[in-house]
């Protein structure tokens, strides 16, 4: 489950990534703008996704505390990546 909440938490990875690979090059590319978009959707879907999938497997009781806690984190720290990402880049649209 672990590994799990770990690839739904990645797309927030790549938008940081893209986000800094924008805003630090001096022409903004439709193909990295079209990434980043996508990529933070799916971020946040993904974030929506492994959060529930952690208070499930929380509440159920078989899995160790140590692999729920590792869900959590890593579920706050994609949040926390998605807002960088956000903050990094500020899409001309909004």
């Amino acid at each position: 489950m672990f590994g799990v909440t770990m690839l739904l938490c990645l797309p927030a990875v790549l938008a940081v990534f893209v986000s800094a690979q924008i805003s630090g090059s001096s022409y903004h590319s439709s193909a990295l703008w079209f990434m980043y978009q996508v990529s933070q959707y799916i971020s946040a879907i993904g974030i929506v996704v492994a959060a529930a999938l952690t208070i499930i497997k929380a509440s159920e009781g078989k899995i160790s505390r140590i692999a729920v806690t590792l869900m959590g984190f890593s579920v706050l720290l994609s949040v926390f990546l998605l807002w960088y990402a956000v903050h990094i880049y500020r899409s001309p649209w909004f």
